[in-house]
């Protein structure tokens, strides 16, 4: 079986999972309910997928959770490494160095 794509990806898929075992329910009956291809939803659940932010709140809402139980707790160092970690605010503290050299 191939690596999950990230931890969060491992992590999300084994929330889902735990919570789908819970309420007794298999793979094809959530992906039913929550309008997805049974084998996409299979990959999410064995934590291979990457679902996009509305096929979450579809799965928290068939699992009967709120979206943020499956994301709480995640950040940066549970994703796969970056090309480039510039942030937001890096851009900003250049773009203000740069007015300052230009005055």
């Amino acid at each position: 079986m191939p690596e999950p794509k990230s931890e969060a990806s491992r992590i999300l898929g084994g929330r889902l999972r735990e919570r789908r075992l819970a309420l007794s329910l298999n793979q094809e009956t959530v992906a039913h309910l929550a309008g997805l291809n049974v084998s996409n939803y299979a990959r999410i659940d064995r934590g291979h997928g990457n679902p996009t932010f509305h096929t979450l709140i579809r799965l928290a809402t068939v699992l009967g959770m709120e979206p943020s139980e499956l994301l709480i707790g995640f950040t940066t160092a549970h994703l796969p490494p970056t090309r480039d970690s510039y942030t937001a605010l890096d851009f900003r503290r250049e773009q203000e160095a740069h007015a300052v050299q230009r005055r």
